[in-house]
């Protein structure tokens, strides 16, 4: 879909987990072109996506929550709980994305976040969930997003070497790895929304 004549944000840093998401009738971003990208670039990007905010959000929130359900109880409560599970959820991230990083080299997956430029919250929601699922390579070719589910699954299962004996097995692992990936589908959605709710938070201010 063409982009509507509007004020043109700059464009985006090539970036994978980060990028911080204006009214959901116009465009964002100017859409990014396929490109061959080069190893540098890549490792750049993979750098990026393992020293940002969220490398420390996510782990510290999935934490939070499994110290709230107990989860796995072995580790306890308290702050040697919590610590035991910070740590784990920051070792599974990092694994995560450096398992993603190997594959789209391989496979030539563009990691670069695109935002939809489409007009209308349900274009927009279906944009952000399809994307999640399908990768643009470096050449503009469309296929399943490969390193996403190597990355997510991998790291869930290579987990299973420091977890407890109770949940290092392959169900759990697969279960660690599907809430992952569902969390991950959340956080793809809200990114693509997130300039409009910064908009919003924007103006009232002013308005106040």
């Amino acid at each position: 879909m063409e982009a509507k004549e509007a004020p043109a944000r700059e464009n985006q840093e090539p970036r994978t987990e980060d990028a911080k998401p204006e009214l959901p009738d116009a465009p964002r971003t100017l859409p990014l072109q396929a490109r061959r990208i080069t190893m540098p670039e890549r490792f750049r990007i993979y750098r990026h996506s393992v020293f940002n905010s969220d490398l420390l959000f996510a782990p510290a929130f999935g934490a939070a929550l499994a110290q709230a359900s107990n989860e796995p109880p072995e580790w306890g409560q308290g702050a040697s709980g919590y610590g035991t599970r910070l740590a784990s959820g920051y070792g599974r991230l990092v694994i995560n994305r450096t398992i993603r990083f190997g594959v789209a080299a391989l496979d030539h997956e563009d990691p670069r976040f695109r935002y939809s430029n489409e007009a209308g919250f349900w274009r927009r929601f279906r944009y952000a969930s399809v994307h999640y699922v399908v990768a643009h390579t470096d050449t503009g070719k469309r296929i399943p997003a490969f390193s996403r589910f190597a990355g997510t699954y991998g790291a869930a299962f290579i987990a299973n070497e420091w977890y407890p004996e109770s949940r290092a097995n392959t169900a759990h692992a697969f279960m660690r790895g599907s809430t992952a990936l569902a969390a991950g589908w959340g956080w793809n959605v809200f990114r693509e929304f997130w300039p409009d709710i910064k908009k919003a938070i924007r103006r009232e201010k002013v308005e106040d």
